[in-house]
């Protein structure tokens, strides 16, 4: 039970880490369109993507049984060029913008837009783990998802979380996706034992 409890941390972790740019996009939207919908938008994206890694996992285990592991390139792939880019100083990617009367399906693709990090940690993730551990990890997930919005709605009412201090978070995401992806793959070698 407590290895359970310690995988969902995890996926909680990884969820919240790659998603502090959602986060910073969600508590300014939220300042420009008002919560109702971007808060719905936000939380419908992330269901969308924990449901598509859980749905990947899934069927990872049908078309390449003993080899899910090996999705762990995916995050460590796109870690080493988020850091290589950090060290090049070539972070000049921008939060798209969206305007003030945006619906809530817009504000959605914009989330699931900014959520493919999530994906490609959360997807192996989950594909690399036993069933049990699976629904671990995609509560720890969705409980990530409910503190996000949590964070976001007092975030908005707060100068911390629009200053530099969600911006030096951020860097951190490519550690966490280099991480989440040689776990998967240290991971991988036992299970085609």
């Amino acid at each position: 039970m407590f290895d359970h409890v310690i995988f969902a941390a995890s996926a909680f972790m990884a969820q919240v880490l790659t998603n502090l740019d959602n986060l910073a996009a969600l508590v300014a939207l939220m300042m420009v369109s008002g919560p109702r919908r971007t808060v719905a938008g936000f939380l419908l994206a992330q269901i969308m993507i924990i449901t598509a890694a859980l749905l990947l996992a899934l069927g990872v285990d049908d078309v390449v049984p003993h080899w899910a592991g090996y999705l762990g390139v995916i995050p460590l792939g796109l870690g080493l060029i988020g850091i290589a880019r950090q060290f090049r100083g070539a972070e000049t990617e921008e939060t798209p913008r969206i305007s003030s009367g945006a619906s809530t399906f817009i504000t959605m693709l914009l989330f699931i837009s900014l959520s493919m990090d999530t994906f490609a940690v959360l997807a192996p993730l989950l594909a690399d783990s036993a069933p049990s551990y699976r629904i671990a990890g995609v509560a720890g997930a969705v409980a990530a998802a409910l503190t996000l919005t949590l964070l976001g709605l007092l975030g908005a009412r707060s100068p911390i979380m629009t200053g530099g201090f969600a911006q030096r978070l951020e860097k951190l995401v490519p550690y966490v996706m280099v991480c989440a992806g040689i776990y998967i793959l240290s991971n991988s070698w036992t299970d085609a034992i």
